[in-house]
């Protein structure tokens, strides 16, 4: 079996006022093969409301402590559907993780959000 990571969710920003920042909840991430995770799990979204997440996670360069990769899956708990497609780059220096999260409407926001990955086995 591969590594095992504990997601602690933490703190986002956005270039739009109005929406929450601290964005506490938890995950598990694992390996499933060399350069492949898969991650789900559960935190309090920039909306205010609870959201649960899935995605499967490409890691495209691997060095010392760095891992850069870009993920694809679904999150629920935002007002525009029940279940939300999502994509995004990750960037990963040792426990510590940002990821770029664009606008997909015009009420939207970017955000960038900041997470710790921590090995548990």
């Amino acid at each position: 079996m591969g590594q095992t990571y504990v997601q602690v969710n933490g703190v986002s920003l956005h270039d739009r006022p109005g929406y929450n920042g601290f964005n506490w909840g938890a995950g598990v991430e694992q390996v499933v093969a060399q350069d492949w995770t898969v991650a789900g799990g559960w935190y309090y979204n920039s909306e205010r409301r609870g959201s649960t997440y899935t995605y499967g996670r490409y890691s495209v360069y691997k060095q010392d402590r760095w891992d850069i990769g870009a993920a694809v899956g679904a999150v629920t708990g935002y007002r525009r559907a029940a279940v939300v497609p999502m994509a995004f780059p990750e960037v990963c220096y040792a426990w510590v993780c940002g990821l770029y999260a664009p606008r997909v409407e015009n009420t939207g926001a970017n955000v960038v959000g900041m997470r710790l990955r921590i090995p548990v086995n």
